[in-house]
């Protein structure tokens, strides 16, 4: 089994579950990609621990228990959750990368900044549009990305402006429908060689190479070059990966006058997408969007797990997701990008137990969970050979926290991979905020169908005897076909009723 400790893609502890493999309720992924370099992760080598269990924290729970003298046994069972949920400042983690940021307009190409002062002085119109301009709108590329910026945002006498070029753009795509009679004559294989570059960059662009992960996409010019229109009139079908679909032809603003306008830059602009003030959403939403974010967005909170999202949750927010953004919320202020996945433990290909553990030497108070990877799940399939993935955040299966008056206290783990420190002599726990990095670790592992993994939780010294409800999530991906790249995701949110029982 393979293990590692990684950049987490989806920060805060609440979203743990969902990263780098699972996608919100009725979220479709973008055709679009940002030009980003994958994160190298390092591995990390399982040791034994005291319990037997196999764990990154070489240091002896009991050890760090040295003074804790709580005699308590604890009684565990487990419930799952159909959704979780969680909530993200927009600012922080990869969400920063990802908003439109004004440029200078001295950094952009010179037929654009001069046409886009005159549009600021007065006015842009035009009948024929220079091969300069048209160029330049071809080579502005998002901050950071190798996508074409359609609606360039400028930084110019000290304001920022969005800039709508109504300039001819030819856009060109594959239908969605698969095709089982065409004209073979008049079909290109998108792996072909072609004579003319920029052929091939189109006909790439447009298939789909199979990767998992990707997806078809749409070849845009506004400058186009002759071959692309004579591959235009000698082509109409390209074959890729997923078969046969016709080339979807559209040219955009194809007809003067050609115009470039200009607008105020906006927070919606700057995110890339509407912003919901929860004071003008229904009583119930809002009351479930505050729950969410007072429930803590960073690594150090527990996950945010329940049975109720409101119905006007997919009503009003939920369109976005389907755009492939996360809808965007404004609570006191302040901006945050909410998650809402849908559970789906029935679909998975594992089970998780609970049971008690013995208490450590000191009297701290112990139990175990266990995820099995089995192909027994009458809706989930495991393709022949092939590991199943599980995520989480700091430790598998996932991180736990018990609420004790207005606290929350971590439960050390032997699974943890990020520093733990000791506090009230040993009685209690918490994240050593002071790692590098420890807001944005996530931890995977791969397992085969018929492994366990196993990780036993401590009690913090200072929770006093009671029932206590724990919340926790971990997410997983798997090959149900192994002809098929794209492998399968699910989210496992569950809470663990806890007893702590004095002798």
């Amino acid at each position: 089994m393979t293990r590692r400790r990684t950049l987490l893609a989806l920060a805060g502890s609440a979203l743990a579950g969902l990263a780098g493999c699972a996608t919100d309720s009725g979220s479709n992924p973008s055709d679009e990609t940002p030009d980003t370099t994958p994160t190298q992760t390092p591995t990390a080598t399982p040791t034994e621990t005291p319990d037997g269990s196999s764990g990154e924290n070489t240091d002896d729970q009991s050890d760090r228990s040295e003074g804790a003298n709580s005699g308590m046994t604890a009684q565990v069972a487990l419930s799952t959750a159909s959704y979780l949920a969680g909530a993200v400042p927009v600012e922080e983690f990869e969400y920063q990368r990802q908003k439109n940021t004004p440029q200078p307009i001295s950094e952009f190409p010179e037929a654009f900044a001069d046409a886009v002062r005159e549009a600021h002085q007065g006015e842009f119109r035009t009948d024929d549009p220079s091969e300069a301009l048209l160029a330049a709108l071809d080579n502005i590329k998002k901050p950071r990305t190798r996508i074409r910026w359609s609606e360039p945002v400028v930084q110019l006498d000290g304001n920022a402006y969005v800039v709508e070029p109504h300039l001819p753009v030819l856009e060109l795509r594959l239908g969605e429908e698969l095709l089982e009679e065409y004209d073979e004559s008049r079909t290109v294989s998108s792996e072909g060689e072609f004579e003319h570059e920029e052929v091939e960059s189109l006909v790439r662009r447009i298939g789909w190479d199979g990767k998992p992960n990707t997806a078809r996409g749409s070849y845009k010019r506004s400058l186009v070059p002759d071959e692309v229109e004579a591959f235009l009139d000698e082509y109409d079908y390209v074959e890729d990966e997923r078969g046969v679909s016709r080339i979807v032809v559209e040219r955009h603003n194809w007809e003067p006058p050609y115009t470039i306008e200009l607008r105020e830059f906006t927070e919606e602009d700057r995110w890339g997408q509407e912003i919901h003030d929860t004071k003008a959403l229904d009583d119930a939403l809002r009351e479930f969007l505050d729950s969410v974010v007072a429930s803590g967005t960073g690594i150090g909170t527990p996950p945010f797990v329940t049975d109720e999202v409101p119905a006007s949750y997919f009503e009003t927010l939920a369109p976005d997701d389907r755009g492939g953004k996360r809808p965007l919320v404004r609570v006191d202020g302040r901006i945050y990008r909410v998650h809402v996945a849908e559970g789906t433990p029935e679909t998975m290909p594992v089970t998780l137990t609970a049971e008690p553990a013995e208490p450590t030497a000191d009297g701290l108070a112990r139990f175990r969970l266990q995820v099995t990877v089995t192909d027994d799940n009458s809706g989930a399939t495991v393709a022949p050979g092939e590991p199943v993935e599980l995520h989480s955040g700091i430790g598998l299966p996932t991180a736990l926290w018990i609420e004790h008056g207005d606290e929350s206290h971590l439960l050390d783990s032997d699974r943890y991979e990020v520093p733990v420190a000791s506090e009230d002599g040993g009685k209690s726990w918490s994240l050593d905020v002071e790692d590098p990095g420890v807001e944005e670790v996530a931890v995977s592992e791969e397992l085969s169908v018929g492994d366990e993994l196993t990780a036993t939780y401590v009690v913090p010294g200072t929770v006093p005897a009671g029932s206590y409800t724990l919340s926790g999530s971990f997410g997983a991906l798997w090959l149900e076909n192994p002809d098929d790249y794209n492998q399968t995701q699910g989210v496992y949110p569950f809470e663990v009723e806890l007893t702590l029982t004095e002798p």
